[in-house]
């Protein structure tokens, strides 16, 4: 406790000025502060002492209660900070109580490791499956048209309770139809688009490339979150995106194998990721229905499966493809491509799901740390197996990059932070928040 605290425990005289008849003890209990009978706080060495804390008749800021022992715990405390006293108190009493043992360490962990190798896996997947100088099946649309048609299929099994054993069937309201139109058809093209271009982009370049291109997201994050207001704008964040955009600028200047058309779909890719953030900031925050990565892929896939087909039978023309390719020359070797286009999707889904547990088991400041040393794992392993090169104007852009994005997670963790401690003091239970 502070300086200003004192806890002191005082034999309970039974004269005239201190007695407690049956009538005062029920009115100081009717007008006891607290978050109800039955919470409880730990007190230094007391053991725990019941929350119905009473207001002293004398002096208005002090907070009294009669143990069985025949004493008096009074707590002295500042006038006016009565409630902040007792969230205080709650507060401690909370983090108190949590034991991490080590099964929670495990836990975690294995969550950790999950999403790195289904993240890590999924990036080496595209760039192995598309890539030119790799198996080069050049049907980036289809292929993810495929991804998001498993992911539907999956999380309609889910949806509808035929795997309860496994995911328990999500309570409330469904989104609606006017809602499903305005809200998630606009997040869905734009997250068919983002990865359509991502997905494309791995047909001209490289890994550890796409890689720190793609790094530019918070530029189009904060961009677009200022044209939605969902962020004011300042001075930090501008000169946030200013580190960020001269550390790709030196990363597409030092590239030593720069192709155009793949600079411009990743970029493009980063671009409408941007928008998708906003989109699905504002989606899920007006959406009670889509509270949960099954139930957001099960409204959002359909549309993005119809937009990918479409896009693919535009640009690609599969079919020509199907009877022209050395990879559908009969149907052993169809069947297993297909089986590999297929596969993606479970590492995409299983990417997903490991994404969320882990932020909700742990922080988004783990998942932001994760974030950032994986983009550093996987370059350094496209140098390891493509053998990317990497020269020190690279290397020093993406320096910056990184330094800037670090910075951006900070200023998101503590401004979240921040808000809920807002909220804290003036709401009596907290709002589901969207994740930046």
């Amino acid at each position: 406790m502070g300086d200003v605290d004192v806890i002191s425990l005082q034999p309970l005289n039974h004269n005239k000025e201190d007695n407690f008849n049956a009538s005062q003890l029920s009115t100081a209990r009717s007008t006891s502060v607290g978050r109800g009978s039955g919470d409880s706080v730990k007190g230094a060495g007391s053991g725990l002492i019941s929350s119905n804390l009473g207001i002293n008749s004398s002096t208005s800021n002090t907070l009294t209660t009669i143990p069985p022992n025949d004493s008096v715990i009074t707590i002295d405390r500042p006038n006016n900070t009565v409630s902040n006293f007792l969230s205080e108190l709650d507060t401690k009493s909370n983090g108190e109580s949590l034991n991490i043992s080590w099964e929670d360490i495990f836990k975690n962990l294995s969550y950790i490791l999950a999403w790195y190798f289904f993240s890590t896996a999924l990036s080496f997947y595209n760039k192995n499956l598309m890539g030119k100088e790799n198996f080069n099946l050049n049907l980036p649309l289809l292929i993810s048209a495929m991804h998001t048609g498993m992911h539907f299929i999956i999380t309609s099994i889910l949806m509808n309770g035929y795997c309860s054993c496994i995911f328990k069937k999500p309570e409330g309201k469904s989104v609606s139809v006017r809602s499903y139109f305005t809200r998630v058809v606009p997040c869905a093209i734009a997250s068919a688009l983002e990865i359509c271009m991502a997905n494309a982009s791995f047909v001209f370049i490289t890994l550890s490339f796409y890689t720190m291109i793609k790094s530019s997201t918070p530029i189009w994050v904060l961009v677009f979150a200022f044209i939605f207001g969902l962020e004011q704008p300042r001075l930090i964040l501008i000169f946030i995106i200013s580190i960020i955009s001269f550390g790709v600028i030196l990363t597409v200047a030092g590239e030593t194998k720069f192709n155009l058309t793949g600079f411009l779909l990743v970029l493009g890719a980063a671009i409408v990721s941007g928008l998708r953030w906003s989109l699905t900031q504002m989606l899920l925050q007006k959406e009670e229905g889509m509270n949960n990565p099954v139930a957001t892929l099960y409204y959002v896939s359909p549309i993005m499966f119809i937009l990918m087909i479409i896009l693919s039978l535009i640009f690609e023309n599969p079919l020509f493809i199907f009877r022209t390719s050395k990879h559908f020359e009969d149907v052993n070797t169809g069947i297993e491509t297909f089986l590999l286009m297929f596969l993606g999707g479970f590492l995409a889904f299983c990417m997903t799901i490991a994404e969320f547990a882990l932020i909700k088991n742990t922080s988004t400041v783990t998942l932001s740390v994760a974030g950032i040393s994986k983009e550093i794992l996987v370059i350094s392993l496209s140098v390891l197996i493509y053998h990317d090169v990497l020269t020190p104007i690279n290397l020093l852009g993406l320096v910056i990059s990184i330094f800037g994005i670090a910075g951006y997670n900070y200023y998101k963790i503590r401004k979240t932070s921040e808000d809920k401690k807002g909220r804290y003091h003036v709401l009596p239970s907290h709002k589901n928040e969207s994740l930046d």
